[in-house]
């Protein structure tokens, strides 16, 4: 049972970790997306969860390759999937396959965000 709160631990952190990641990442877009901090007062704030959506429907209107947008689109659901299934686990209580789906999002992610960093989809534009 500790090791699966040290993992639950982690992994939070690596979560919030992405949140900022994703921030960064909007804000630096040719039209700002401008995210709240996921935590207000030590808690999440659902506002944040929520702003991170309504980001998913802006990223349209970006005058960036569609590549692009599918990539920023894809960290954002992997993103909210590692971060759903850590409430759940708060909620339900342990379950082994609840921090692996956070994990397997997670790396998810980090693939998709080196993709980008590398600049790899920013080469094909097809």
């Amino acid at each position: 049972m500790a090791d699966d709160k040290e993992r639950f631990l982690r992994l939070g952190e690596t979560v919030m970790g992405m949140m900022e990641y994703l921030r960064g990442l909007l804000l630096d877009l040719p039209i700002p997306v401008v995210l709240p901090e996921l935590l207000a007062g030590g808690s999440p704030d659902p506002e944040a969860v929520l702003a991170l959506d309504r980001a998913r429907d802006l990223l349209e209107a970006e005058p960036i390759p569609g590549q692009h947008q599918t990539a920023l689109e894809h960290l954002i659901l992997n993103w909210f999937i590692a971060y759903e299934m850590l409430v759940l686990r708060t909620m339900a209580g342990p379950a082994a396959w609840r921090l692996d789906a956070a994990e397997h999002a997670i790396r998810s992610f980090t693939t998709i965000a080196e993709m980008i960093e590398s600049g790899e989809l920013e080469d094909d534009e097809s």
